[in-house]
């Protein structure tokens, strides 16, 4: 296995545990202490990420499932770097019932295994539902 498909396993791995499972507690496990965040409707460093994860599911760890729930469109990796892009269909606001693509793109930059840097195309204005 290739170090950028390690690091692409670790972003999967990272999804798979800490947002499908709901578990903020995994998430020591997978960043590392110093983390960045550039995301402005992310709390910074890895306490605000782990705040963040109990905010959106304050229910609560469930069972990691075996593979992600929503699988990427396209995961790529270069280096220390690695993109992923996800699918999340969003209500069509003069259509009821109806959804409209929605495209969610997450640049992390990897260090000594684990998630270093985080860059994200959702923003605080644009946050999908």
């Amino acid at each position: 296995m290739t170090e950028q498909d390690r690091n692409k396993q670790l972003v999967r791995d990272f999804y798979r545990h800490v947002f499908d499972a709901r578990n903020a507690d995994a998430v020591p496990d997978f960043v590392a202490h110093d983390y960045i965040q550039h995301c402005d409707h992310i709390p910074p460093g890895r306490d605000g990420l782990q705040q963040f994860v109990r905010m959106i599911f304050p229910e609560g760890p469930v069972e990691t499932p075996p593979e992600m729930l929503r699988p990427p469109v396209f995961i790529l990796a270069e280096d220390d770097l690695v993109v992923i892009c996800g699918y999340a269909p969003q209500p069509e606001p003069d259509l009821p019932g109806q959804t409209y693509d929605y495209y969610l793109f997450d640049a992390y930059r990897i260090a000594n295994g684990k998630l270093a840097e985080h860059w994200s195309g959702v923003n605080k204005i644009a946050l999908p539902r």
